[in-house]
């Protein structure tokens, strides 16, 4: 059940995601999608391990496995490019409220799926400090792609 509810939760983002009007281009797309799926792979690395190796604490099923690994490869990721993609519209008042919800988004989902997203309790202000530190990493590093982008153009 679990396993069918995340693919129904991903297909809705995928969804939101072909809908929505884009202001980044294909290749920040790409760039930002690899770089949010390196950035929370490393950063889950530790109860991914005891999940990959069988830590006699966690019991979980394939199917909660294959969960897990959906939220943290491609849930996470799409969600990350549609709020990067929002914040490009309007003006600064609008940008704020897009991350704002984002930010919560991204908290709340994490609480809901706690057991698929992050393995194990983490406290509210980790959660918090993470995130921040998650979407003003992307930010700079989308700013840091747009001037080599600029600086040396794609053939």
């Amino acid at each position: 059940m679990v396993l069918a509810s995340n693919l129904c939760l991903f297909w809705i983002v995928v969804n939101l995601f072909v809908m929505l009007p884009k202001k980044i281009t294909r290749d920040e797309t790409l760039f930002l999608f690899l770089t949010s799926s390196l950035l929370i792979m490393f950063a889950l690395i530790n109860p991914a391990k005891r999940l990959y190796i069988g830590d006699p604490g966690l019991h979980y099923s394939a199917e909660q496995g294959i969960a897990f690994l959906v939220n943290r490869n491609l849930i996470f990721p799409f969600l990350t490019i549609i709020a990067v993609n929002l914040m490009q519209y309007g003006i600064q008042w609008q940008k704020g409220v897009t991350v704002l919800i984002s930010f919560l988004t991204f908290i709340l989902y994490s609480y809901i799926e706690e057991r698929y997203t992050v393995v194990s309790h983490v406290s509210l202000p980790s959660r918090i400090s993470f995130f921040f530190l998650y979407f003003a990493l992307i930010l700079l590093l989308l700013k840091g792609f747009r001037l080599l982008a600029e600086t040396e153009p794609l053939r």
